[in-house]
């Protein structure tokens, strides 16, 4: 019989969308915390399944597991939201800041593109009228 809000490393997989391997990973460098285990299974709780969703949106804004892992251990430092949240501010706008500068290099790149497109076409036009 399953346990109330307890989870195996394959349901939790399912239900964060990502693979057992990269849940035992993030285990293994300490940015989900060992569940307990029973029966010799891993059981996740659903604060497990908070942390790993949390853990998905970071890496979707941009932020290295070394990052997630300076977080963590200042929350566990520091036991408040207050600090981490903090850091997590600075580390944000470093990302945005390198995101609009890549954008910039980016929007740069595609004039360059077009510019010399458009003179090689050019360059076609005049040979095709010889």
């Amino acid at each position: 019989m399953k346990e109330e809000n307890s989870y195996t490393v394959g349901e939790l997989a399912e239900a964060v969308e990502l693979s057992p391997r990269t849940i035992r990973y993030y285990e293994e460098i300490g940015l989900l915390d060992h569940p307990r285990r029973k029966a010799n299974r891993r059981l996740y709780t659903n604060e497990d399944l908070r942390r790993l969703k949390f853990i998905k949106r970071l890496k979707l804004l941009g932020l290295s597991l070394a990052e997630m892992a300076e977080l963590k251990n200042i929350y566990r430092i520091h036991q408040s939201n207050e600090k981490v949240l903090v850091r997590l501010l600075e580390l944000l706008d470093n990302h945005a800041g390198r995101l609009s500068e890549n954008i910039a290099a980016l929007s740069q790149l595609q004039r360059e593109i077009e510019a010399y497109r458009d003179r090689i076409g050019y360059k076609l036009k005049q040979g095709n009228s010889q």
